[in-house]
C-alpha cells in the first residue's frame, strides 16, 4: 500500500482540509510539495495515513477542490 497525499491547490486549502478531516476522526497532515515538472509553483498536500479514500470523498463533498493524488516521497 502506498502513502498518498491528496494534493490541493493552496495551503489555505491544506489547512481547512487537515481541520475538516480531524473533525471526523482522520488523521491529516499538511506537507509542502516538491516542485516537479508537471506541478510547477507552490503546491501543498494532506498527507493522510490511513482512510485516504474516505478524506477524499468527504474532502470534495465538502467542496474541496481537490487537484489529484500524489505517492508520498518519504523523506528518510
Amino acid at each position: 500500500m502506498s502513502k498518498q497525499l491528496i494534493i490541493v491547490s493552496s495551503i489555505t486549502y491544506a489547512m481547512k482540509s487537515r481541520e475538516l478531516l480531524f473533525y471526523y476522526g482522520i488523521k491529516a497532515y499538511v506537507e509542502r510539495l516538491p516542485r516537479t515538472p508537471d506541478m510547477p509553483g507552490c503546491g501543498y498536500g494532506v498527507y493522510v495515513p490511513d482512510r485516504t479514500d474516505e478524506a477524499e470523498r468527504i474532502l470534495r463533498r465538502e467542496g474541496i477542490h481537490v487537484l489529484g493524488r500524489r505517492e508520498r516521497v518519504s523523506s528518510k
